[in-house]
């Protein structure tokens, strides 16, 4: 494998890593899901045994800049404050819709979609 150029790698220690980590208040778990980098990948960062390369750093820089919106940076299988908005708008907008004109096969689909966010949704929240 070719050796990489020393530009393609960031500044940044494991140690730069592990506070923005925490500053977002993210295990190294939630991290590396965040990233789409295995676990143990994320802790060989963080240890130095992988150095940072500038990729992970803007990935991670991206992330600590969304944290103005951390209701939208959440794990996986989690919804956020913003998504439950989201789909509050959409069974809104499905309850709400002019049915007159529509046959009733569209009125059956809007009908059990309603029904399926709505029984998705207490299962998430």
């Amino acid at each position: 494998m070719p050796k990489r150029n020393e530009s393609s790698y960031s500044s940044w220690s494991g140690s730069d890593l592990r506070d923005v980590r925490k500053s977002l208040g993210f295990t190294g778990k939630v991290m590396s899901e965040m990233l789409g980098v295995s676990e143990r990948q994320y802790a060989y960062y963080e240890s130095g045994q992988i150095r940072v390369d500038k990729p992970l750093e803007y990935a991670v820089r991206w992330l600590h800049d969304q944290n103005m919106y951390a209701d939208r940076v959440v794990p996986s299988g989690a919804l956020s404050h913003y998504d439950k908005e989201r789909i509050d708008k959409l069974l809104d907008v499905i309850e709400n819709r002019d049915v007159f004109n529509m046959d009733d096969y569209v009125k059956r689909i809007l009908s059990q979609c309603k029904s399926e966010i709505s029984m998705l949704l207490s299962k998430v929240a």
